[in-house]
């Protein structure tokens, strides 16, 4: 079963500035006509995309027989077997047999400390319910490692271009230099 892990807030970012460009384009087609609107179009989703690829494509995705660090830019994929500590300083950080160090962008990352409790007792259920959630994830994510690290199958970790970044990038620069041509 594939697991993915990205800041929860980035969620609502990108769906709030997508429904806020939708009215800001809504507004600019009523009052300044579709020539304005078409004019304007590439530019604003253009905003959205710059939100969406620092904010909500990268990730972290695990299953049982890889770990998928998603950045703005780049893809790695790698097979537990090559994979030799996972662990959160400021954000996931995978070290590979390769000797590479990968970084997540996206995924889980420290938050502040929790508040101490105020005249209660502290039990181990209540402290395991204050533990930050990006640690349970990390936890999560070492657990599955352990787990699978012996598994047989490919031992290469491989890195591409993340299209589902740069795609949509193109055909917003493709508009914008159309917009500019056209005037």
């Amino acid at each position: 079963m594939r697991k993915t892990y990205r800041p929860a807030s980035a969620t609502v970012v990108v769906v709030g500035s997508g429904l806020l460009a939708v009215f800001l384009l809504g507004d600019v087609f009523i009052r300044g006509g579709v020539a304005q609107g078409l004019r304007l179009t590439p530019w604003v989703a253009l905003v959205v995309w710059a939100i969406y690829a620092t904010l909500f494509a990268p990730s972290v995705a695990v299953d049982e027989r890889a770990i998928v660090i998603a950045n703005p830019l780049r893809v790695t994929r790698a097979p537990w077997p090559a994979v030799t500590d996972v662990r959160l300083r400021w954000q996931i950080v995978v070290d590979t047999t390769d000797g590479r160090s990968v970084s997540a962008f996206g995924g889980p990352s420290p938050g502040r400390p929790a508040r101490p409790l105020r005249g209660a007792r502290r039990s181990e259920v209540d402290e395991a319910a204050r533990t930050p959630a990006s640690v349970r994830e990390a936890e999560e994510i070492r657990e599955t490692w352990r787990a699978n690290v012996d598994a047989p199958g490919e031992t290469s970790v491989t890195t591409s271009w993340n299209r589902q970044v740069l795609i949509p990038f193109a055909v917003i620069a493709a508009g914008i230099a159309l917009t500019l041509i056209l005037g």
